[in-house]
């Protein structure tokens, strides 16, 4: 089967994006799914999350010096799941080409079914590759005041930085939610409204335990596998692979 490529991307900080990369990779991993994570955010809490040394050698270097991606994937000592680490050369980087990312991970993406790119909350040059790059995008969305206000400059732009390409898909994940909160409910009600079936079906409740998962350097899954949040990551990552074909 192909590799598909899965981007983690929110213009808006705080709502979960990394903790959905991590976690959504991881648990494709668990699937025994070979899935390779790509930490393209500069601050690479990704990286610091799986694994317990510095990002360096990591995607940067491939992106900007042309080396080779396998000499820089790691392994993170979780079965079917290795990284290419991020680190702060990313802020850097500007693109040759749209789909750039997309082309120097292709010789090596025969290892992987799924590569997953955990953007930065910005639309600097590693975001810009990765939405050009994606066959699917993966928002992540707090169920807050003005959610869908800030989803409508991300939709503007991968409008823009799609622009002749093949359609993406684009797959809305409420993060964060508590069901006890009015405003919640109601910010999933205009979700589904707006977007459909685009909304997965699964919601991420909000979790202490999903905090404290990365200074442990653990995933959900690790930290509190009989978890909601757990049985929710997994649950999300069995719907993707479902509809991509596992």
């Amino acid at each position: 089967m192909d590799c598909h490529f899965l981007a983690v991307a929110n213009q808006k900080g705080g709502v979960g994006k990394t903790a959905t990369a991590v976690n959504v990779a991881a648990a494709l991993a668990v699937l025994e799914l070979d899935t390779l994570l790509v930490d393209l955010d500069p601050q690479a809490n990704a990286t610091g999350n799986l694994l317990n040394t510095a990002g360096t050698p990591g995607i940067a270097d491939v992106l900007i010096d042309d080396v080779e991606l396998q000499r820089v994937v790691r392994l993170t000592g979780r079965k079917h799941l290795s990284i290419a680490p991020g680190n702060s050369r990313l802020s850097s980087y500007i693109p040759k080409t749209r789909t750039e990312l997309r082309e120097k991970i292709l010789p090596s993406s025969t290892r992987y079914r799924f590569v997953v790119l955990d953007c930065p909350p910005a639309l600097g040059g590693s975001t810009v590759s990765a939405l050009a790059s994606c066959d699917e995008i993966v928002v992540p969305v707090q169920a807050e005041y003005l959610a869908l206000e800030g989803l409508s400059s991300l939709i503007t732009a991968v409008n823009r930085v799609r622009d002749g390409l093949e359609p993406v898909k684009t797959r809305y994940l409420l993060t964060m939610f508590d069901g006890r909160n009015r405003l919640a409910k109601e910010v999933e009600a205009d979700l589904r409204r707006h977007f459909g079936g685009s909304v997965s079906r699964v919601v991420i409740p909000r979790s202490v335990r999903m905090a404290e998962a990365p200074g442990f350097r653990r995933t959900i899954f690790e930290h509190a596998a009989n978890s909601g949040v757990a049985d929710a990551y997994a649950t999300f990552a069995k719907e993707v692979a479902v509809d991509v074909g596992r």
